[in-house]
């Protein structure tokens, strides 16, 4: 098993917004991923769809020229409206979403020593079986200031079994006497 480094960030109210709208409107998924290779190849595009200054009747000509056909309504509305600068979030949000109607979770595991894929697996099913999913993406980081063990999170809760939180609970357990 690889390293994955997460380059996840959180998305804004509105990009979760968008990104539900964009779930819903049941777009091809070649029709998003070709509009994401558009949106990350061209600076120069994204400069413009984000400045105020440009019309929005010369935004939709661009739009109209350059992106698939099924998805150039959205991205109307998300220029009109002064939004095409969180485009990645709404990106995101949408893949988010779509994971989450899969049954998807996604898990974060912080660890001092990379799990073989046999431990992975086995918190696979512990988290499929606590959490009633049907699979998991995860998000690996590498974090030494655990001084050993793991910590996994996933649906809002957290199993420490680092060292670092077996101390902390130690002391709690040792100055509650």
């Amino acid at each position: 098993m690889a390293e994955q480094k997460s380059n996840k960030k959180y998305c804004s109210l509105a990009a979760l917004r968008y990104g539900q709208v964009l779930y819903e409107l049941e777009i091809p998924e070649e029709n998003i991923e070709e509009t994401k290779e558009i949106w990350e190849s061209s600076a120069d595009l994204r400069e413009i769809l984000e400045n105020p200054v440009v019309s929005g009747e010369q935004k939709h000509g661009i739009i109209d020229r350059i992106f698939p056909e099924k998805i150039r309504s959205f991205l109307k509305v998300l220029t009109d409206h002064e939004k095409a600068g969180i485009l990645e979030e709404v990106f995101q949000a949408y893949e988010e979403r779509k994971q989450a109607a899969a049954g998807i979770i996604t898990a974060t595991l912080r660890y001092t020593a990379l799990p073989t894929e046999e431990q992975k697996k086995e918190m696979e099913a512990f988290l499929c079986r606590t959490l009633h999913a049907s699979g998991v993406n995860w998000e690996l980081t590498k974090d030494m200031s655990l001084m050993g063990g793991f910590i996994l999170s996933a649906g809002g809760k957290e199993y420490d079994y680092s060292v670092q939180g077996r101390l902390n609970r130690l002391e709690q357990k040792l100055t509650w006497r």
